[in-house]
């Protein structure tokens, strides 16, 4: 037996080499000095592929197909926009996909980070296997080395000789190298370690082992087993006080911020004096990410062990209800500020972005209610967070951001500077908004400054040269519909050729 799983375990290892060459060759060849497009999608299909034939048996998971295709749906839209949200939430499904593939049964979390710790560690675990390891691996890359470090060394010997003797470097000058790029070379070898992250997996034992066994429900302990695990002296009953007095002075607390914002807001409709409405969106949304991670800590910290099954904790309980339904409010009032910023001054990504955040807020709100409620340990935290943030991840990149801030500020009529900055999705939508206020020639206050339509043109150029420079690899549907358009406009006499 142990016979015929060595020999699968040198199988696997042959199968997994196979896969690292072929992810580095394809790396390479669709990512040297390429942009974001067709290639990213062309990738995740192959590396789909590999994992699944990694292990068949993960893919079976729905956890596997779930992030399989936020892989192939995030790298699909940066086909088509060509942005860095999709890019960003593609790296992060490859990370968990990763770690899925070698351990199915692991937490997203745990996935992504195993991935990072097995990617950064790569070089040094490549050149420093144990001899047992050696002995038990295929002996592919030994092999390999024996030809890639006496290479190295005679290339380094090849270039002390040329500076020692001239006569050697005239002759060696001869001899075309152009075919042999050192930035490519450095380039490729950055995709094998990558690869001999994803495909020789190192995960962190301890880790997975605690994320195996950690249910999410609690397991219901005694009065005495909750006392062996506690330190500190204090009987069950007051710490229950001491956690009433806590939630009900925060509560207090928390009841007069939200109860001013609430008077200034929806009562009165107007800012006290000396208060400026840029400084009372920014100040409360860089507050509630510490205030909602403060309150979700005490939260964990208040109901641990016995106390989540202790008959008189009911009203520790309703002040946690509270405590959390206040944090909704908090969220809420600081969603209607920025409101009212957008209202004034336009939307901004930064604007956008702090809906984005609320609304994992709320969502890290709920789940820690379902804790308290139905006695869920604080790895369900983690666990459903987790697969909540990343589904809004993958959702996100469904919509063309920028395109949709340029929209709605055109029909709002804010100025289009901060516009023109915008990444080349919106680009077109810009121009066809300068051809509408070219033809009002006498409009008292145009929204396209000189700034801004300089800064349109810039962006023109270089979406052209991108376009025109860039391989197949690069292609992106967004760009090049983009360009076609603009085109179009400067071909009809719309806009102006420059």
């Amino acid at each position: 037996m142990k016979h015929i799983n060595y020999k699968i375990n040198i199988i696997v290892m042959k199968a997994n080499d196979i896969f690292i060459l072929l992810g580095t060759l394809v790396y390479s060849i669709l990512f040297y000095e390429q942009d974001q497009g067709l290639n990213f999608l062309l990738f995740n299909v192959i590396l789909v592929a590999l994992f699944y034939l990694t292990n068949k048996s993960a893919a079976k998971k729905l956890s596997w197909l779930a992030v399989a295709s936020g892989s192939l749906i995030s790298a699909f839209f940066v086909f088509w926009w060509g942005t860095n949200l999709p890019v960003l939430a593609n790296i992060c499904s490859l990370s968990i996909l990763a770690g899925l593939s070698f351990n199915p049964e692991s937490s997203i979390l745990v996935a992504s980070f195993n991935t990072g710790v097995s990617v950064v560690t790569s070089i040094p675990r490549f050149f420093t296997q144990s001899a047992s390891a050696r002995v038990s691996d295929s002996g592919f890359f030994k092999k390999l080395l024996l030809f890639i470090i006496p290479a190295i060394i005679s290339f380094a010997f090849v270039l002390v000789y040329r500076s020692a003797n001239p006569i050697f470097k005239q002759f060696t000058d001869q001899i075309n190298l152009d075919f042999i790029s050192l930035s490519w070379c450095l380039f490729t070898l950055m995709a094998f370690f990558i690869m001999v992250g994803c495909f020789r997996y190192y995960p962190i034992a301890q880790i997975n082992e605690a994320d195996k066994k950690a249910p999410d429900n609690l397991e219901t302990i005694t009065l005495e087993e909750h006392l062996l695990r506690t330190t500190g002296g204090l009987s069950v009953s007051n710490e229950v006080l001491g956690g009433t007095v806590l939630l009900v002075m925060l509560n207090i607390i928390l009841f007069c911020v939200n109860g001013l914002d609430v008077f200034y807001m929806w009562i009165v409709s107007k800012l006290p004096q000396g208060i400026t409405l840029v400084a009372y969106v920014h100040d409360g949304a860089n507050t509630l990410i510490f205030s909602i991670v403060m309150a979700i800590s005490i939260l964990l910290f208040v109901f641990r062990g016995y106390l989540n099954f202790y008959e008189k904790s009911q009203w520790l309980k309703a002040l946690a209800y509270l405590w959390i339904a206040q944090n909704a409010l908090l969220v809420i009032t600081t969603a209607n500020r920025n409101w009212w910023l957008v209202e004034q001054s336009g939307l901004t990504r930064r604007r956008t972005g702090v809906y984005i955040y609320l609304f994992l807020c709320l969502i890290g709100l709920f789940t820690t209610f379902l804790k308290v409620l139905q006695k869920k340990s604080n790895w369900f935290l983690f666990r459903k967070n987790g697969w909540a943030f990343y589904a809004v991840f993958i959702i996100a990149c469904f919509i063309n951001w920028d395109l949709l801030i340029v929209n709605y500020n055109c029909k709002n009529g804010n100025d289009r500077y901060y516009q023109s900055s915008l990444s080349n999705t919106s680009l077109e939508a810009l121009f066809k908004a300068w051809s509408i206020e070219r033809k009002e020639a006498n409009k008292p206050n145009p929204e396209f400054s000189s700034i801004a339509i300089h800064d349109m043109y810039l962006n023109y150029e270089a979406l052209k040269y991108e376009v025109t420079t860039s391989g197949w690899q690069s292609y992106c549907v967004s760009r090049r519909q983009t360009l076609d358009e603009i085109n179009t406009m400067i071909k009809n006499g719309e806009v102006p050729a420059q």
